[in-house]
């Protein structure tokens, strides 16, 4: 018989964080089950859990929707000013008496939620979120590439100041620096080799999620805007290098013209 359903609300914000100082934002009552450098797992109660992802991403299973805004609201204020709201995806937990875990279209269905359980349905859900974030970024960031490719075709010329170039440069650098963070998290956790009902929930958690399919496809977009980066430093390279030459090709002539000019008056 079912016991209760519990719902999951994931949140993706685009900036690393540390996950002791959003542990901090907590309510005081909340027990502080696990805290590590990449995670951190708080008890608000039996079916209200909240994890946070080092990658950006914060995880909340039931509990109030009041808290969950307050520590969302909290976060960003700490974060600092972001290019876009945050992401969220919803989940939910079927709480099943003698359940075995098992995995259905919208929900995960367990006997009862307790920390090993929520870091594996909170990790595959925070990995969700923050793709379908960085997929969102990087289909933008492809678009921008494309046009100024278009534009390049063309004209012949690539357009913009020097300083906004490098800002979009800059740009595409940090968000594949973050991209990389995200799935360089996909490694199995430690439970799924301590329980073989973990090691399979955590797979099929994967499967419905579409994680493997959606970290090739990420991979490949952010290596697509790593090679068009490298190109378009190079064409600002080029480019600052061809101003420079023209620079002391003026100074150069210049100097000649005033050289002719004192030899004609020296004449007179």
């Amino acid at each position: 018989m079912t016991d209760t359903v519990v719902p999951i609300r994931a949140f993706a914000v685009s900036a690393t964080v540390q996950p002791r100082d959003v542990a901090a934002l907590f309510a005081p009552e909340a027990e502080r089950v696990r805290v590590t450098k990449t995670f951190a797992v708080a008890r608000y109660g039996p079916t209200s859990w909240t994890v946070v992802h080092d990658f950006g991403a914060v995880v909340f299973f039931g509990g109030e929707a009041a808290e969950c805004d307050r520590v969302m609201k909290a976060l960003l204020a700490k974060l600092g000013e972001q290019p876009r709201a945050p992401l969220e995806e919803s989940f939910a937990v079927e709480l099943t008496a003698a359940a075995a875990p098992s995995v259905k279209f919208d929900r995960v269905v367990v006997a009862e939620l307790e920390p090993r359980t929520v870091g594996l349905i909170s990790l595959v859900v925070a990995q969700s979120v923050a793709m379908e974030y960085y997929e969102s970024d990087l289909d933008a960031l492809i678009a921008a590439l494309v046009q100024r490719s278009r534009r390049l075709e063309r004209e012949g010329a690539l357009h913009g100041s020097a300083r906004e170039l490098m800002r979009f440069i800059g740009r595409g650098m940090t968000m594949r620096s973050e991209v990389i963070h995200t799935l360089s998290m996909l490694d199995s956790p430690g439970a799924t080799w301590e329980s073989e009902a973990l090691d399979r929930l955590y797979r099929d958690l994967r499967g419905a999620f579409e994680i493997e399919e959606r970290y090739h496809a990420l991979d490949h977009e952010s290596r697509i805007v790593q090679d068009n980066l490298a190109l378009l430093v190079d064409i600002v390279r080029q480019r600052r290098y061809t101003i420079l030459e023209v620079t002391v090709a003026v100074f150069v002539v210049a100097e000649t013209l005033l050289f002719v000019a004192q030899l004609l008056l020296g004449h007179k």
